[in-house]
Order: C-alpha cells, then sequence, then structure tokens
C-alpha cells in the first residue's frame, strides 16, 4: 500500500503567521533541504525535509517506516498546500 509523503496544510499555517506577525500570507513553499532520495529507506518521525516559507521554515517528517518509491520534487521546488513531496511503499 503506498502511502504519500505530503505539504502540510498552508492555509493554517499562513493564518498563524498572518496572526502572530501581522504579514502577507503564505501561498507557497519552497525545498529549502530533502534528505533521501528515490529508492532509500525512511524510519517514521526521521526529519524527511525542510521547507521554507516567507516567514520561517516548517519541518516534514516522515509519516510511516517505509521505501521511497518516487521523488516528483527538488532542492530549490516550490510546492504548494496537500502537494505530494514522495510515495512510499512497503518493503515487500
Amino acid at each position: 500500500m503506498e502511502v504519500n509523503i505530503e505539504v502540510p496544510d498552508l492555509v493554517t499555517i499562513r493564518v498563524l503567521a498572518a496572526e502572530a506577525e501581522e504579514k502577507r500570507l503564505i501561498s507557497y513553499a519552497t525545498i529549502s533541504d530533502l534528505y533521501f532520495e528515490e529508492s532509500d529507506g525512511i524510519e517514521e518521525d526521521e526529519l524527511f525535509s525542510v521547507l521554507f516559507i516567507e516567514n520561517g521554515t516548517c519541518e516534514i517528517v516522515a509519516p510511516v517506516s517505509r521505501t521511497l518509491v518516487s521523488l516528483p520534487c527538488e532542492e530549490g521546488g516550490s510546492l504548494i498546500s496537500e502537494q505530494v513531496l514522495a510515495a512510499t511503499e512497503m518493503d515487500r
């Protein structure tokens, strides 16, 4: 069974940032750091990626222990809410 690693809901992040700092709302994130490549194994709660948003950074952790089967994004790429960063599959 495939499990996707996705960008969090940026709407929630941007509303909290706007309320706290009174800045422009965030509409996208940029991949600052990506720590794995396709076919790598990841462990649950392991740091997977760091996203840069206008008001700081957002860490993405692996939701499950699996093998990466698809990694359509790369460092420096722009992302929107709930976009797929990677797809994983159980080891066979």
